[in-house]
């Protein structure tokens, strides 16, 4: 920042409200006994200067750790848009000197001169690797509160940290719908949300020109009760992934906001024909998946679908099933069978286009429900008092004791 701002052909033109000088202090009217009560009495005087304030930099280092010249950084602010040959005539410096300010802060859709990043580099503050100046070495227009616009810039300027950070997670997959207040606060969000759901929108373009994926697609049947969504949670919490856990409604991904894995919960054959069965479930190139108000993009790694229905019964049942049984059980390559007491684990194989089981065990999530208590007695008692009826337990064993 030390140095002159060169002006290219018709940059004289530039009109600023808001700019930076610096300059040597040797350059300067009155140097070397009064320069600063000249200086001082111009920008006074001026009925155009609003603001002003600016620090003497005499212990800066270049880039081969030689002394910088002694040189001023001053910052104006002034009551309307000026050419910068004025603004250079009520200093006394030539206008190569004048700069806008550099430094840029989100202003709703756009950016807005910073004044508080220019107050910032009077000490160096917002320049830690450089010579750290202190505040009382800044001159400013008495009344004019310099410290307190630096601190709302330092303020301003994390949010935009945070903001520009936000959207570089986004982008790399790293913040994604579902965990995004992890990471922002609602300030953020709302102040931006707009920003945050077009970098949303972008990040699904990124995914859909990358038309590769390797996606486990895990089948589990079994009759109500046996554990089959228990289970479905359990594999994916012990992988460490977020899940989605959907309904059996017509739109099974509503509720998908860029989890690892799709848990489709109780999937019934009529939600979607079997063509689009098959393009979600693929593993060899990415596809979007209806949903009611917006198409989902899925960026998961392991898919998991639990039924009442075998997979054969359930091929049997959906519409559209044009394309072999095979095309389903390919891409479901490993098969879970439960029971209340039982687990079958099989494993597609190419050779046979079927399945081969490779294990057995007990269910492992029947103890899960083998340790739920009933409820207790004065739980019961207190449940039929908030409904206004009285506790009068019928079909009890003959030895069951009521206090």
């Amino acid at each position: 920042m030390v140095g002159c701002y060169g002006l290219g052909k018709g940059e004289n033109q530039i009109n600023l409200r808001k700019c930076e000088i610096v300059q040597q202090i040797k350059f300067l009217s009155g140097y070397p006994d009064s320069w600063q009560q000249e200086l001082e009495q111009k920008l006074n005087n001026h009925p155009n200067v609003e603001q002003w304030a600016y620090i003497v930099h005499d212990s800066d280092i270049d880039d081969n750790d030689k002394p910088v010249e002694p040189h001023i950084h001053l910052v104006i602010v002034l009551d309307e848009s000026l050419n910068i040959s004025t603004i250079a005539n009520i200093v006394g410096v030539q206008q190569q000197y004048v700069a806008a300010i550099r430094q840029k802060i989100k202003a709703g859709r756009g950016y807005r001169a910073d004044i508080g990043g220019a107050l910032l580099y009077l000490t160096h503050r917002n320049a830690p690797e450089k010579h750290q100046y202190s505040d009382d070495r800044v001159i400013a227009k008495p009344g004019f509160d310099w410290k307190a616009v630096r601190a709302k810039s330092e303020k301003a300027q994390d949010a935009n940290k945070s903001y520009q950070k936000t959207i570089e997670g986004i982008l790399s997959g790293k913040i994604r719908q579902y965990n995004i207040e992890e990471h922002i606060s609602i300030d953020n969000y709302v102040a931006n949300r707009q920003d945050y759901e077009r970098a949303f929108e972008y990040r699904e373009k990124i995914l859909k020109s990358q038309q590769n994926r390797k996606v486990d697609v895990i089948y589990i049947e079994g009759d109500a009760g046996s554990g089959k969504t228990t289970l479905a949670k359990k594999l994916c919490e012990d992988k460490r992934l977020s899940y989605c856990l959907s309904g059996s409604s017509r739109d099974p991904v509503q509720d998908y906001k860029g989890q690892d894995a799709l848990i489709l919960d109780d999937f019934r054959p009529n939600i979607m024909p079997l063509s689009d069965v098959l393009k979600m479930l693929d593993n060899n190139s990415g596809s979007s998946v209806s949903a009611r108000y917006h198409d989902r993009w899925l960026q998961v790694s392991l898919i998991i679908i639990t039924s009442v229905l075998t997979i054969d019964e359930f091929y049997g049942e959906v519409a559209d099933n044009k394309e072999p049984i095979a095309q389903l059980k390919r891409r479901c390559k490993k098969l879970i069978h439960l029971t209340s007491s039982t687990m079958e684990v099989y494993a597609y194989r190419t050779a046979t286009q079927d399945y081969m089981q490779i294990a057995s065990a007990p269910n492992p999530v029947a103890a899960i429900y083998a340790d739920v208590a009933d409820d207790s007695e004065d739980d019961l008692k207190d449940f039929c008092q908030s409904l206004g009826v009285e506790y009068k337990p019928e079909g009890l064993p003959s030895d069951y004791i009521i206090d």
